[in-house]
């Protein structure tokens, strides 16, 4: 999922006339892990944040610009819903690899999505429950 820090370290690689490449070089980083942040598959540390900040000659904050916004969708998905004993029930198993796996790609949708495939689940958990 594309996320504001996504865009806004290729806003700034653009505005600075730079390669992918040449950023990851700055930052002695594989290109890879620079295009991972701008694709969002990962998120750049505090540190990795600031040294993009002097590379792009920013403040680090601008790069931070509109991710309050995405923490309060985020929030508002975790707390949507869920009792503290449903909670804990999923606390007290393992998580299996399967599972994890779901939880990424959940993870990468947009809040709203998420809520989708959260109700789709829970229709057909209900679903199956009823043919039992």
């Amino acid at each position: 999922m594309k996320s504001m820090i996504s865009y806004w370290l290729k806003f700034y690689r653009h505005a600075r006339g730079l390669t992918q490449q040449q950023v990851a070089d700055r930052l002695k980083l594989e290109r890879s892990t620079y295009t991972y942040y701008e694709t969002g598959k990962t998120k750049p540390d505090i540190t990795t944040l600031m040294k993009l900040a002097k590379v792009f000659n920013v403040s680090y904050t601008m790069l931070l610009e509109g991710v309050e916004e995405e923490l309060e969708d985020v929030i508002a998905d975790i707390d949507s819903n869920q009792s503290d004993e449903d909670n804990m029930k999923f606390r007290t198993h393992a998580t299996t690899k399967y599972e994890v796996d779901l939880l990424f790609l959940v993870r990468n949708l947009p809040p709203k999505q998420r809520r989708e495939v959260l109700g789709l689940a829970k229709k057909l958990a209900n679903e199956e429950k009823n043919e039992n």
